[in-house]
C-alpha cells in the first residue's frame, strides 16, 4: 500500500552520469614579453597531487589550473610519440589509459613526470627565454620527506635555473588568505585529494603536534567505486574511476546522525526522497516492428497452425486405416480357424506372434476399441468412458481344479483385486474426509455469522501459532543448513542409525565406541539430499495451512492487508535490499531497458563520507576527524591557548565542500568540548584555490624575499637547506 501510493504521488528524477568532468584546456599566455619578462614577478605554483594550479604573483586569479596528469604514449597511425600534459589527456582514450601522475600520495616522487609538467608550464606562460628568471614560491604537503624537496630543488636551480625558491604548506597558505591571524592561534583541517591534516596554528603552524588521516578525495572515490562494484555485481556497463567521482562530488552529503539516518533510510516514503537514481549511457534496442509487420507475422503464424491441424488429421487417417487393416487381419486369423486343422491353427498364430486363441482374442477386442476411439476423434464425438467394476472369477476356485494357465492368471487376478480394494478403501477414506471438511466448514460458517468477534479472534490466534510454527521451521532449517550446528549432527546421526543394519543404543556406555557417520564429505551429502526433501515437504505443508488462514483474513479482517502476509513480508521485492538496488520508485521492471543502465545512489550518499569520522569503516586503523581533534588539544595544557583554537578552526581543501560537513564538525565537537567553550567553524571563502591566493598575497610582501632560497645559497648549502617561515615545513638549517 505505502508503495502504491509513492508510486501515484512521487516522481523521481534520474540523474545522468558524467563520463567526466567538463575539462577545457588551457590557452598559451600571449603577455609575457610586455608585462613580465624583465620584472622578475614570483611566479606561484600550487602543485597539489589532484590539480595544479599556477599563476604570477600579481594576477586576480591563478592563470592555469588543470589536473595534476601526464600521458606519454606512440600513436602508431601517425608513428610518432605523443606527449599531453594536464587537462588535454583527457581529449584522446588512449592518453587517459597512459596517464600518470608525479606523486605517490601527496609526495613529488616522479621527477622525469615532474619535469613534464614544469615544462607545460613555462611553455603555456609564454616563457621563451634560455631559463627562468622568476622566483618560485611552490606549496607542498605537511611532512615533506627532504629528499622530495631536495631533488625539486635540484630540478627548478638546475634544470629551469631559477634565480629562488621557497615552499610553503598549501594549507597554511589558505588560513592566511581568509584574514586569520597565526598570533590569534586555530586549527586548521586540510582534506584534500589523498589525505586530510589536522594543524594546530599558535603563533605558527605547530608541525610537531599535527596529524594525518589518510583518507581523501581519492580514497572516497575508490570507496564509492567498491561499494557500487558490489551492490551491482552483474551492472551492464563497467562504472570508470571518473564517474565514481562524478557521485561523491554530486550524490554525497555528511549525515549529523549517522545512525539516526540509517534508520530513515528503511522507511520508504523517506528512501523514495533520499534515493537518487543515476541512468548511465545505454544503446537502446531495435524498434519495434510495425503493424502491418505485425498482421503479416499473424497471418503467417495462422498459415502454420492450418498446415499442422491438416498434416494431424492426415496423420489419424493414416493410424485409423492402418488399426482397420491390422483389425482386419486378426479376423481372417480367427475365421480361417474352422477351415484348419488344431496344429495348423496353432501354428499359423506362432508365425504372427501370437501366444494361443485366448490373445488373439485380446488383441480383436482392443483394435476394435481403438478403431472406434479414432473414428469418434475424427468425427469429434467425446467418448464418455464407462468404466465397469473389475471382476475376479478365478479367486476363490481352489489350485487343483484349475489348469497351469488358470493358476497363473489367478495369481494376476489375486494381485488385482488387493490393489482394486486398497484404491477403494482410499477413495472412501477421501470421501469420508471430504465429507468431515464440510461439515467443519459449514460448523464454521455457523460459528462465523452467529459470533464474528469470537470466530475472528480464534481465527487471529491460529493464524498467529500458525506463524510461529512457520518461523520456527525456517530457523531450524537455517540450522541443519550448518553442517557445525547440534541439531545438524544429532539429525545426521539419526538418520546413520536408522540405516544401520545394527542400530546403537541411544545411551552408550563409557568407552563404546561413537558413531562417526558424517566425519567424510560423502556421508554429508547423503545427509543434505535426505533433509532437503524432507524439510521441503513439511515447510509446503505448513505454509499450505498458513495460505488458508490468510485467505480468510483478507476476505473478513479489513485491518489485514496484502502486504500483511506471509509471502509479502518475505517477497524478494520487499526486502530492503530489493529497495536499495532497485528503488521503490518506479516499479522495477527486468524488461526495461533503461532501468538496467540504472545505479541507485542511497546510502552511499552518506556511507562514503562518514568515513572521515569513521575509518573503521574502511578498514583504517586509525581515529576519526573529531577524535583527532580532540586528542591535539588535549596536548595544549594552557587552557588559553585551547580556547584560541577551537575559536577558529579553519576547514579549507577540496574534499571540504561536501554539503553537511561543517555542521557535522559543530555537532561532533560541541559533544566533546567544555560546555561554552567558543567554538567557532569557519570554511574557506574558496577550499580549492585559496592556497594558491594565500601563496600570492605573501609572495608580494616584503617578508617573502627574506625567506626564498637563492641559488647562491643552493650551491653553497644543498638542496636540503631551507629557511624556516611560518608557512614552511620541517626545517634544516646550515
Amino acid at each position: 500500500m505505502i508503495l502504491e501510493t509513492l508510486e501515484t504521488s512521487f516522481q523521481p528524477r534520474i540523474y545522468n552520469i558524467a563520463e567526466r568532468r567538463n575539462y577545457t584546456p588551457n590557452f598559451a599566455s600571449s603577455d609575457y614579453e610586455t608585462n613580465f619578462v624583465n620584472k622578475g614577478t614570483p611566479l606561484v605554483i600550487d602543485n597539489g597531487s589532484y590539480q595544479c594550479r599556477v599563476g604570477w604573483a600579481t594576477d586576480i586569479s591563478p592563470r592555469l589550473q588543470f589536473d595534476n596528469l601526464v600521458s606519454k604514449y606512440k600513436d602508431r597511425k601517425l608513428n610518432q610519440s605523443i606527449l599531453l600534459v594536464g587537462n588535454d589527456v583527457y581529449t584522446d582514450a588512449t592518453a587517459k589509459t597512459n596517464a600518470k601522475s608525479a606523486f605517490d600520495g601527496n609526495v613529488v616522487y616522479n621527477f622525469e613526470t615532474m619535469e613534464s609538467v614544469l615544462d607545460y608550464i613555462f611553455i603555456k606562460l609564454g616563457i621563451n627565454t634560455d631559463k627562468v628568471n622568476h622566483p618560485i614560491l611552490m606549496t607542498e604537503p605537511v611532512c615533506n620527506p627532504s629528499h622530495s624537496r631536495k631533488l625539486m630543488s635540484e630540478l627548478l636551480f638546475e634544470c629551469y635555473r631559477v634565480p629562488s625558491v621557497c615552499y610553503g604548506i598549501d594549507a597554511l597558505f589558505s588560513f592566511h588568505f581568509n584574514g586569520l591571524s597565526f598570533d590569534e592561534g586555530g586549527i586548521v583541517i586540510s582534506s584534500g585529494h589523498t589525505t586530510t591534516h589536522v594543524i594546530p596554528v599558535l603563533g605558527r603552524g605547530v608541525l610537531g603536534q599535527t596529524k594525518r588521516i589518510s583518507y581523501g578525495g581519492l580514497t572516497s572515490t575508490d570507496y564509492m567505486l567498491k561499494l557500487m562494484q558490489l551492490k551491482y555485481p552483474t551492472f551492464p556497463t563497467k562504472m570508470t574511476v571518473n564517474q565514481a567521482q562524478h557521485l561523491v562530488h554530486n550524490h554525497t552529503y555528511v549525515a549529523e546522525d549517522y545512525f539516526s539516518e540509517l534508520k530513515e533510510y528503511t522507511d520508504p516514503k523517506k528512501f523514495a526522497e533520499k534515493d537518487r537514481i543515476i541512468q548511465f549511457p545505454y544503446v537502446p534496442p531495435a524498434n519495434e516492428k510495425s503493424e502491418e509487420e505485425l498482421a503479416r507475422a499473424e497471418e503467417r503464424r495462422q498459415e502454420q497452425a492450418r498446415r499442422l491441424k491438416e498434416q494431424a488429421a492426415k496423420l489419424r487417417h493414416q493410424k485409423l486405416k492402418e488399426l482397420e487393416n491390422h483389425l482386419e487381419f486378426y479376423m481372417e486369423i480367427k475365421t480361417s480357424k474352422s477351415s484348419m486343422k488344431k496344429a495348423e491353427f496353432i501354428a499359423k498364430l506362432k508365425e504372427n506372434r501370437i501366444s494361443d486363441e485366448a490373445e488373439l482374442d485380446e488383441f480383436i477386442q482392443k483394435t476394435e476399441k481403438s478403431v472406434q476411439r479414432a473414428r469418434n476423434k475424427l468425427l469429434g464425438i467425446e467418448e464418455v468412458e464407462i468404466k465397469e467394476e473389475p471382476t475376479f472369477p478365478l479367486v476363490d476356485i481352489p489350485d487343483d481344479q484349475l489348469n497351469e494357465v488358470e493358476r497363473k492368471e489367478k495369481k494376476k487376478q489375486i494381485a488385482s483385486k488387493s490393489l482394486h480394494e486398497t484404491r477403494q478403501r482410499q477413495r472412501e477414506a477421501k470421501e469420508l474426509a471430504r465429507r468431515q471438511q464440510e461439515e467443519e466448514k459449514r460448523m464454521e460458517e455457523q460459528r462465523r455469522q452467529t459470533d464474528f468477534e469470537g470466530w475472528l479472534s480464534e481465527l487471529k490466534h491460529n493464524y498467529q501459532n500458525q506463524l510461529d510454527k512457520v518461523k520456527s521451521l525456517k530457523r531450524k532449517k537455517e540450522q541443519l543448513s550448518d553442517r557445525r550446528s547440534h541439531a545438524s549432527q544429532l539429525r545426521m546421526k539419526s538418520i546413520a542409525n536408522l540405516a544401520s543394519d545394527t542400530p546403537q543404543q541411544k545411551r552408550r556406555r563409557k568407552g563404546q565406541d561413537e558413531d562417526t557417520f558424517g566425519m567424510d564429505d560423502n556421508d554429508w551429502a547423503i545427509y543434505k539430499e535426505i533433509s532437503r526433501e524432507e524439510d521441503a515437504w513439511e515447510e509446503e505443508e505448513e505454509l499450505t495451512s498458513l495460505r488458508e488462514y490468510e485467505t480468510k483474513l483478507l476476505q473478513y479482517d479489513p485491518t489485514f492487508l496484502p502486504e500483511h502476509t506471509f509471502d509479502a513480508k518475505n517477497s524478494v521485492k520487499n526486502s530492503l535490499i530489493f529497495m536499495f538496488t532497485r528503488g521503490v520508485t518506479p516499479p522495477f521492471d527486468p524488461e526495461n531497458f533503461a532501468q538496467m543502465h540504472q545505479l541507485h545512489v542511497n546510502v552511499e550518499r552518506i556511507r562514503v563520507p562518514e568515513a572521515l569520522f569513521q575509518p573503521s569503516i574502511l578498514g583504517l586503523d586509525q581515529a576519526g576527524i573529531v577524535e583527532t581533534i580532540g586528542e591535539i588539544i588535549s596536548r595544549f595544557e594552557d587552557v588559553d591557548a585551547r580556547k584560541k583554537m577551537i575559536r577558529s578552526i579553519f576547514v579549507t581543501g577540496g574534499h571540504t565542500q561536501t554539503p553537511g560537513l561543517l555542521k557535522r564538525l559543530e555537532i561532533s565537537l560541541g559533544s566533546i568540548l567544555p560546555a561554552g567553550s567558543p567554538l567557532q567553524i569557519i570554511h574557506a571563502k574558496d577550499p580549492v584555490l585559496d592556497a594558491w591566493h594565500g601563496a600570492a598575497l605573501w609572495s608580494r610582501s616584503s617578508e617573502f624575499q627574506n625567506y626564498y632560497v637563492t641559488v647562491e645559497e643552493y650551491n653553497e648549502c644543498g638542496g636540503e637547506y631551507i629557511k624556516e617561515h611560518r608557512f614552511g615545513n620541517v626545517y634544516y638549517k646550515t
